[in-house]
């Protein structure tokens, strides 16, 4: 069994205590390309002779001879010589070890990786000892076919031999790892590397760093270029390009700054690219001032702005709203006989979309193909996503006709989903059904998304005979729904009432992958309390942790309130209990709940403990916790408390709606006071104005509704 794990130390300084072995035949034979079914005969005459020619030395001098007879001519007979040494060993004429790995080591300098392989392989079945050579050329092989496991082992398999791993063999598993994506076991293998003495050079930095910036792990990446200059590894040109680049691409143009200091310091030269990296990050952060500067630094040093400069400005005022001023920096770019090019357009195109002037932005569209500049698909695609985001979906119809007929750019399913996305979001379900049709008509099947984007519709409008039409076209295709198609199916058919349906769908996510999320509990336990089904609901409820699924606060609101309604105060108190011990904090729907069901119980004293917690939370009571509040306060009679608590609302600046407004002239017409002109506070009004309302204005609701009770709201 062959350990290939690399967090336990391969690099063990006590060759004897080396807990890897060598790999085994059977693990290493899967990679081979094709089997050695040659038949040569200036091989095949080699076998001619009897067993007892190779008997004694001369023989194995003459087979070794052999064998590099036909790795040293000019033409090297590669898959000869790996047939010969095979037969050879078949016959129990094995050459000499010095022989053996001649080969694997002539093989590997030829990148000859499957046949390297195939006779280390032999080798070790039949003892020979491999060679630091060998050795490396078998790395080599391993990392070729992208099993850096495997190659990992090998490194244990030097240094148990007694051999040294140089930063060469080293920096290639690494560089193997990071292709694979294993960039954090990488760097776990050179801290092992490092420690038992095998120096980083500008390879490692530069495989290491420039992977962990790829997967957005600045800071990581940072932490390790400052530990191998502690080795003695000095970054070069190279490394300070991409990580100034990397940083500023990420957001982190302050820590680009700092590098750029650094390199500076010594002695390192900045080029043009460096610049444009940091000009853009300043500039996409707003700070255009710092961006300026360093322009101005760039030019004292003889370097002068090029495109890729002026088009990160572009690109930073767009960002940040300053459109006008990237047309006149668009200008000055021109004069200064800088051509601008796909992207520079792309920026201000999107910035005038972003601002809502789609008319200049089809503008500069047509300027642009005027100077023979044609606009890519994922040009078109940034810019209809855009349109769409802002509900300007009639404006992205248009320049999808524009992209198809006037400038020949065929759409992919992305076009089509960002315009069906825009157009279910209007409820223009037919126009989304029309783009669809397109779509197929255009030999595109469309994806997950696109199916998704038509369920959600047609669930959402009740078209559910669409909607089992657009489920069996999804697996059809052959298209696997995810989680979220899920999701929406079941939270579709409870809002439409058909729970049994909603429960058969539950049913089977939770038989197979992808398994039921909070989301799909807590539609189907709010559909299952709707209907009156609380039993039903607190099986689910209780079920979701043993299905790795912890309920959220949603999960608890659905049960607080269903418990509440239905009179089980006791187990409403358990479900309080039970979100603070799994460490759910309450939202302000959670307290609406609690002091509206208070209230209607006559539990006013837990009402108040319930608004004293909610506001210290942070939370602001809606017009829905006062409303429940008066009706119980008026059903107490206590008309100070009434009253304390409208001018509360007033100085928090609660808008009176019709209901709230009803509320309070109930709560006036029962109290005993005479002069309410001094009582009562003004309150604004929740209307197209937003008006202020009165004290007087609410004395008046108050008359008519003495005279007419038709008439309070």
């Amino acid at each position: 069994m062959v350990n290939t794990g690399f967090r336990n130390g391969i690099f063990s300084s006590t060759p004897a205590t080396f807990s890897l072995r060598q790999p085994s035949a059977g693990i290493i034979k899967p990679f081979f390309k094709y089997p050695l079914t040659y038949h040569c005969s200036s091989v095949a005459k080699l076998f001619s002779s009897s067993p007892s020619d190779y008997s004694d030395n001369n023989a194995i001098n003459n087979l070794d001879s052999q064998l590099r007879q036909l790795l040293e001519n000019p033409n090297p007979q590669f898959e000869d010589a790996v047939l010969l040494f095979e037969r050879s060993a078949d016959l129990g004429r094995i050459p000499s070890s010095s022989a053996c790995n001649f080969i694997v080591e002539k093989l590997g300098r030829n990148k000859q990786y499957n046949l390297v392989l195939q006779v280390y392989r032999r080798m070790t079945s039949i003892g020979l000892r491999s060679s630091f050579l060998s050795y490396g050329a078998v790395v080599e092989s391993l990392v070729h076919f992208e099993n850096t496991e495997y190659a990992v082992s090998v490194l244990g398999l030097i240094v148990k031999d007694g051999f040294t791993v140089n930063t060469y063999l080293l920096n290639l598993v690494l560089k193997g790892m990071c292709n694979k994506n294993k960039v954090d076991d990488a760097v776990s293998l050179f801290h092992q590397a490092s420690g038992y003495g095998v120096a980083p050079d500008e390879v490692t930095l530069n495989t290491l760093t420039s992977w962990l910036y790829k997967s957005g792990k600045c800071d990581e990446a940072l932490s390790l270029k400052y530990e191998m200059e502690g080795l003695g590894c000095t970054p070069c040109f190279a490394t300070y390009n991409m990580m100034i680049y990397y940083l500023c691409r990420n957001g982190k143009v302050e820590k680009g700054k700092e590098i750029f200091v650094d390199m500076i310091s010594k002695g390192i030269i900045p080029s043009i690219e460096i610049y444009n990296s940091l000009i853009h990050g300043l500039s996409k952060k707003g700070k255009f001032k710092e961006a300026m500067n360093m322009l101005t630094d760039m030019m004292e040093r003889g370097i002068l702005p090029d495109v890729v400069t002026y088009t990160g400005l572009i690109d930073g005022l767009c960002h940040n709203g300053k459109v006008h001023k990237a047309f006149d920096l668009f200008e000055v770019m021109i004069e200064r006989g800088q051509e601008p090019n796909n992207i520079t357009f792309m920026h201000l195109a999107l910035g005038l979309c972003k601002e809502g002037l789609v008319i200049d932005c089809f503008k500069v569209l047509d300027a642009m193909i005027k100077k023979d500049k044609k606009p890519t698909k994922k040009f078109y695609n940034y810019l209809i996503k855009e349109l769409c985001d802002q509900r300007k979906v009639d404006d992205a119809l248009m320049l999808y006709n524009m992209m198809i007929n006037e400038n020949d750019v065929e759409p992919d399913v992305k076009t089509h989903n960002f315009l069906i996305q825009g157009l279910c979001k209007e409820n223009r379900i037919s126009k989304a059904e029309e783009i669809h049709q397109k779509m197929l008509g255009n030999k595109l099947d469309g994806n997950v998304v696109t199916y998704n984007l038509l369920l959600d519709a047609y669930l959402r409008n009740g078209e559910i005979e669409k909607a089992i039409v657009v489920w069996k076209q999804m697996l059809q295709l052959k298209l696997s729904p995810n989680s979220y198609t899920y999701s929406l199916i079941i939270n579709g058919f409870c809002k439409l009432g058909m729970i049994n349906i909603a429960k058969g769908f539950f049913v089977k996510i939770k038989k197979h992958y992808p398994p039921p999320s909070v989301c799909d509990y807590n539609a189907l336990m709010l559909a299952l309390c709707t209907e009156g089904s609380l039993e039903q609901a607190t099986n689910l409820f209780q079920e979701m942790e043993s299905n790795n699924c912890k309920p959220d606060v949603a999960s608890f609101n659905i049960m607080l309130d269903s418990s509440f309604k239905a009179g089980n105060v006791e187990y409403t108190r358990e479900l309080l209990l039970m979100m603070r011990e799994k460490g759910v904090d309450p939202d302000v729907y959670t307290f609406s709940i609690l002091i509206n069901r208070y209230c209607k119980l006559g539990e006013l004293k837990e009402a108040k403990n319930m608004l004293k917690m909610m506001v210290s939370r942070g939370f602001m009571p809606d017009k829905f916790v006062y409303d429940s509040l008066l009706k119980a306060l008026c059903e107490k009679g206590e008309t100070d408390e009434i009253f304390k608590l409208l001018r509360e609302m007033a100085k928090k600046g609660i808008a009176l709606d019709s209901k709230l407004t009803s509320t309070i002239v109930t709560c006036l017409c029962n109290t005993s006071e005479d002069d309410l002109t001094e009582l009562l506070p003004n309150f604004s009004q929740e209307s197209s104005e937003k008006a202020s309302i009165s004290c007087s204005d609410l004395l008046e609701k108050l008359q008519t509704s003495n005279s007419d009770p038709q008439l309070v709201t």
